[in-house]
């Protein structure tokens, strides 16, 4: 794990955005939320074109409801996504992202939930320990979220993770007080590339 602290959005924004494209990738799977929305804007500006991309995890909601993060992606990427078609019932729409994805992701693209959760992977769910399933739906306590599991976001060559003012989640994953299963982002600290872009005086 590499941790990468920044004190200005300008500055974790260029960091991250750099840093990937210094890897030249072919295949770049997303999270959604509001943080990562200005890296993906300076992506969207500096990638070559030959880039495929990927969701990491949707809500069971029209692309174009608020919370969607297939939305946020592509108004801040504007460009093509593979991604959870949930016009289709959960089972036919995880059935259909698994053959889409990829053997392998370049690149995987995270955040990390004050309770731990990484993608739609929370604490003390089955999900934390899908061990072969590309695709899965939550049932509690969070219903209909889908997303990759850890198997798939595990083999990607690179993990990013994107924090902002989260000092307490750098902290647990540095001297751990938990188990995997109560803070499932300690999962990522098997990965051998796993880096860390965190901003950190955001006022």
């Amino acid at each position: 794990m590499k941790i990468n602290i920044f004190q200005t959005e300008e500055d974790w924004t260029k960091a991250a955005t750099d840093f990937i494209k210094s890897k030249n990738p072919q295949t770049i799977a997303l999270s959604g939320g509001s943080t990562p929305g200005n890296i993906y804007h300076a992506l969207a500006k500096s990638i070559n074109g030959d880039e495929i991309f990927y969701q990491v995890d949707e809500r069971y909601i029209p692309k174009d409801h608020p919370d969607s993060n297939y939305k946020m992606i592509q108004e801040t990427l504007q460009k093509p996504c593979h991604h959870f078609d949930t016009s289709l019932p959960i089972e036919e729409a995880l059935e259909k992202y698994a053959k889409e994805l990829p053997s392998q992701f370049d690149i995987c693209i995270l955040g990390i939930g004050p309770d731990g959760h990484t993608a739609s992977l929370f604490p003390n769910t089955h999900e934390t320990q899908e061990p072969t399933q590309h695709t899965t739906t939550n049932e509690f306590p969070i219903h209909d979220r889908l997303t990759i599991t850890f198997p798939t976001i595990l083999k990607s060559k690179t993990l990013i993770v994107l924090l902002k003012n989260k000092t307490e989640i750098i902290t647990e994953l540095q001297n751990p007080t938990k188990t995997p299963k109560e803070f499932p982002a300690l999962k990522l600290l098997k990965h051998p590339n796993l880096q860390i872009f965190s901003l950190t005086n955001l006022q």
